[in-house]
């Protein structure tokens, strides 16, 4: 090593020349695109959600795109379509799950094996386009660690009102911002996955959880596409379940609302009976026996009760799963792909991997 003034040569060589060649190729290193998406028994397109999928790999400038999708124990032949397709030279990966653990748990375990620098999720159906992957990736190259995507228009008349009703509530039941009409279809840096998956919590709602880490967050809106076939997997009443998990999961008003309920019951009794007694004092005579008023205040009460017995155990359900510590998922298979523009080169290696349950 040789010092002259303020440049260093070390075996001839300029460290300077180095940095500088190491700065203008440093924009030519691409960064890798995660995109997970859970499947649950839908064979039918998942090789219309590739192709285009490649499209917007296509555009994507400084970014490689790896497909990973998590079969959420599919009773079709969705698994047997992945394969077709790495078959025909596009080394989607996929992981299997035991059996159907549900949406939220789909989307965690793809979270957990994700290798990009950002990931983004979305839906099997393509009611996500995939068409918007740029315009998100441009929303995060903006410093955006969190890209939300919201539909523009409402998903259906019933569901709709029932998504407006339930946002509108969780507004007033909870502190933490959920954005109204928001999906499953985001994006999020690394830096928000790594915190995401060091969170305990067996039972994830990444609709409030990810707000409510406090990450730059942009809203892009999109317009919802028709399913292109089968049936949604999404009923009503898994709907319905997921609202309840999110107020009882971000919001302890129920148990306060339960507290304000037996108060004001109390008063309410105190001084009907109060009354009651001084009039009996004063007008005895006037009083007409009978146990109208007495049965009716007891089917009250133990309504109250009961619903109030009702909250309290929901909170301790809660409590009981997350200390029983059972997995949220099990993975039976593993198979791990490549970034998309590896399969065009032809230079990359795939690996499979097995797990047991």
């Amino acid at each position: 090593m040789v010092l002259h003034g303020n440049h260093v040569k070390l075996a001839g060589i300029n460290i300077n020349v180095i940095q500088k060649m190491r700065n203008e190729l440093a924009p030519m290193v691409k960064r890798r695109l995660s995109v997970i998406i859970p499947v649950h028994n839908e064979a039918d397109n998942l090789l219309a959600l590739v192709e285009r999928l490649r499209a917007a790999a296509g555009q994507l400038k400084g970014w490689d795109m790896e497909i990973l999708f998590v079969d959420d124990g599919s009773s079709d032949a969705s698994v047997q379509r992945m394969d077709e397709i790495r078959e025909s030279g596009i080394p989607v990966g996929y992981i299997r799950l035991s059996k159907n653990f549900g949406h939220q748990a789909a989307l965690c375990a793809g979270l957990e094996h994700a290798q990009g620098d950002a990931v983004i999720t979305m839906d099997c159906d393509l009611q996500h386009p995939p068409e918007e992957i740029p315009r998100m990736v441009e929303a995060h190259e903006r410093c955006a660690d969190v890209v939300q995507m919201v539909r523009s228009d409402s998903a259906g008349v019933g569901k709709g009102l029932c998504s407006k009703c339930f946002y509108r509530t969780f507004k007033y039941l909870s502190d933490t911002p959920i954005v109204p009409n928001a999906a499953d279809f985001r994006l999020i840096s690394r830096r928000v996955l790594e915190v995401l998956l060091r969170i305990p919590e067996r039972e994830k709602f990444l609709r409030g959880l990810i707000p409510s880490l406090g990450f730059p967050q942009c809203v892009l809106e999109f317009n919802q596409a028709t399913r292109l076939h089968g049936a949604p997997k999404y009923s009503f009443w898994m709907s319905l379940r997921l609202a309840r998990k999110a107020v009882f999961d971000y919001s302890t008003m129920p148990l306060r609302l339960v507290s304000w309920l037996g108060m004001t019951i109390s008063i309410f009794s105190f001084v009907f009976g109060t009354g009651h007694f001084v009039w009996k004092l004063l007008h005895w005579n006037l009083v007409a026996p009978g146990f109208t008023d007495l049965i009716t205040a007891i089917f009250f009460l133990s309504g109250c009760t009961l619903a109030s017995l009702g909250i309290l155990g929901r909170y301790l359900t809660t409590i009981l799963e997350q200390v029983r510590g059972r997995p949220q998922f099990v993975i039976v298979d593993h198979v791990q792909g490549l970034a998309l523009s590896a399969s065009e080169a032809g230079s990359a290696r795939e690996e499979h991997i097995a797990i047991g349950a």
